[in-house]
């Protein structure tokens, strides 16, 4: 006789929660997946885009995009069914070895993950961009002025099937729809987001996958767990719970360390929790800018997010990853910006392409979330060597600029501070070999409270310099496979 509700729960649908869902429900567990966010049908996408649906979160499950609620942070996250893979730019690619070298657990490393990334691989089925975009060959003919490799990147993309070339201007639209377009992968390919692969093989399995439940609070009984939640229903918010033999907390970086503290200093559930929760909190050098001008030979094209990257690793330990052409800025940003010149026409100003970058790489310098005393998440950003590691990213972004014919624009010291801008939240609940050191082992599993795991990007002891999507989805792999072990 069962003596629990589910033998599992997963709190999250990201790349963790995603990939523990689907292996413990073909492990034929009883599986349930708790996620806040709303399932993003085609209905719901289209309501998005024509402003009937908010873009942003804001309470219960309404929303896509959330900006962290963290003092001294600026980040973006996804509150949805497939978590992060509903905003990420579907690269999909390994850590380089070196980012394994030093502070992970004894014996992981590269060669110990390989089996898992490969599992992750055949799964999700990444591939570089069929056809290269004006964009990726004006970025690949910089990189030979500058003397830096440019790697087209492999991407989680359904590509045309039918011949039709992706380099065609799209037509104007307004700009909330275009948002819409670029995060479902482009005009003319589709993101293969995790609802599509791991979750929907999750759900094919049993998975009882449950939208608009926020969980609150895990709590130690008898046989396992009590998970208690929110169900938004209608308008309505109902206070509920569940019980499983094991937990499975991916609710994202900075869901999981913002629950894992409230169970440990505020619920007082988890109270042997390890004391370093919440060290080691990391952005993976991420960092951007814009390149504006009429003498860059790109234009908007209709094809995925993103096709290729600069690769700076050797010298610097970072990338610069091309992100798309965005609309024509107004005129009047432009002429705050000193970008609207006499010799310039008013037709020649307002086609002036905007192309977006992205940066990352091995920044190692951590941060540290703690709980204020009004009980809000809150970053208290490490030493100086962040600014080093930026110093070195500005000057690949102004040699860029050169190459490329660009301005280069991007947010002023004052308003981004080294450290506390991210798109990829890290760590915080680290592996490692001792509850001193980390919060989980080296499988995940939480020190001092046996079938509590952790799985998302709150584990990663370190940077890993590129995006860390696929090594996340690894980590759960293996995190699953200890789970299914001792179920």
């Amino acid at each position: 006789m069962r003596q629990t509700d589910c033998d599992v729960v997963v709190i999250g649908s990201g790349f963790g929660g995603s990939v523990c869902a689907m292996q413990t429900a073909e492990a034929h567990l009883s599986v349930v997946v708790l996620e806040r966010g709303a399932r993003l049908t085609a209905e719901v996408r289209e309501e998005m885009a024509e402003g009937r649906r908010p873009l942003f979160y804001a309470s219960r499950g309404c929303g896509l995009i959330e900006r962290a609620r963290v003092r001294g942070l600026s980040a973006v996250t996804a509150s949805a069914v497939g978590g992060g893979s509903q905003l990420y730019t579907s690269v999909t690619i390994p850590a380089p070895a070196e980012a394994f070298l030093r502070g992970w657990p004894e014996g992981l490393n590269a060669e110990t993950l390989s089996p898992y990334y490969a599992r992750v691989a055949a799964v999700i089925a990444p591939t570089p961009i069929p056809q290269a975009l004006p964009r990726t060959t004006a970025l690949e003919a910089a990189g030979l002025r500058l003397g830096a490799a440019v790697t087209r990147l492999p991407l989680a993309m359904d590509w045309p099937t039918d011949g039709t070339r992706m380099s065609a201007r799209p037509e104007a639209i307004p700009i909330r729809r275009e948002t819409m377009t670029w995060f479902q992968g482009g005009a003319l390919a589709r993101k293969r987001t995790l609802d599509r692969t791991y979750l929907a093989r999750a759900e094919a399995a049993g998975a009882d996958l449950r939208p608009l439940h926020e969980v609150t609070m895990i709590s130690p009984e008898s046989h396992g767990f009590r998970v208690r939640y929110l169900r938004y229903e209608n308008g309505k918010v109902h206070d509920e719970s569940l019980t499983a033999s094991q937990v499975v907390v991916a609710a994202g970086t900075l869901g999981t360390v913002r629950l894992l503290f409230h169970c440990r200093d505020v619920a007082r559930t988890l109270p042997a929790l390890s004391r370093v929760l919440g060290e080691g909190f990391l952005t993976n050098g991420d960092f951007g800018g814009l390149l504006i001008g009429t003498g860059m030979d790109v234009a908007r094209d209709s094809g995925p997010p993103v096709t290729a990257w600069m690769d700076w690793w050797e010298q610097d330990r970072l990338y610069l990853m091309e992100a798309g052409l965005l609309p024509p800025l107004p005129r009047f940003l432009m002429r705050a910006l000193g970008l609207l010149i006499p010799s310039v026409s008013n037709k020649d100003s307002m086609e002036m392409a905007v192309w977006s970058f992205g940066t990352m790489g091995l920044d190692e310098t951590p941060g540290k979330l703690v709980l204020d005393r009004g009980g809000r998440l809150t970053l208290v950003r490490g030493g100086r060597e962040g600014s080093v590691f930026h110093e070195r990213t500005m000057v690949r972004l102004r040699e860029l600029a050169v190459a490329l014919r660009g301005k280069l624009i991007v947010p002023p010291k004052p308003l981004a501070p080294p450290g506390s801008v991210t798109v990829h939240p890290l760590g915080g609940a680290a592996m490692a070999d001792s509850p001193g050191r980390g919060v989980t082992d080296s499988h995940g599993e939480a020190f001092g409270y046996p079938g509590l795991f952790v799985a998302d990007g709150s584990l990663l002891p370190t940077p890993v310099g590129r995006a860390p999507s696929m090594t996340i989805a690894a980590l759960g792999e293996r995190v699953a496979e200890r789970v299914i072990e001792s179920n």
